[in-house]
């Protein structure tokens, strides 16, 4: 039998495509069900419930809190030892006098207020004033006590998960 060495190669390529189809089909497969597997946790996800509110039809609002923008008056003092360790305040030379903003919290039919300084970290001011406003508690200093005691699981019902950041 003579073999030609044409159709030698040729059966040799057809056997080489053939596994670099049967590799491809195979690659294909593994990635279809990476991407079914995936995209299934993901439909898990989809909520079946939904909740329809009107902001018309409110039943009822909290004690409301109100803030104002205040200007304080300031004169510039300063610090003078008058022994070791004994410091007394007295008038600057410079007596510059002007005004600094602060923001006044105060609460209707109460005679609750704080004075909060401007440079009250946002964040913060946030924190505090959803806490007020949520479950009807007057800030008090320190801030980190009241946010304690002002603490919204004391409302919430136990099954609604409470986000504290």
């Amino acid at each position: 039998m003579i073999v030609n060495s044409d159709n030698y190669s040729n059966f040799s390529r057809y056997k080489t495509h053939v596994k670099t189809m049967k590799l491809r089909y195979f690659l294909f497969a593994v990635s279809v069900v990476v991407f079914v597997s995936t995209c299934k946790s993901t439909m898990d996800l989809v909520p079946t419930k939904a909740r329809r509110v009107s902001p018309k039809e409110v039943t009822s609002y909290h004690s409301p809190a109100n803030m104002k923008v205040g200007w304080l008056p300031y004169k510039d003092l300063e610090l003078k030892r008058t022994g070791k360790n004994n410091w007394v305040v007295v008038k600057s030379d410079s007596t510059r006098e002007g005004a600094i903003p602060v923001i006044l919290v105060t609460y209707p039919d109460t005679n609750d207020s704080i004075w909060l300084d401007m440079n009250t970290d946002n964040e913060l001011l946030g924190r505090l004033m959803k806490h007020t406003l949520m479950t009807q508690i007057p800030i008090t200093e320190p801030f980190g006590d009241y946010l304690v005691s002002a603490s919204c699981s004391k409302c919430h019902p136990s099954n609604v998960e409470i986000r504290m950041d």
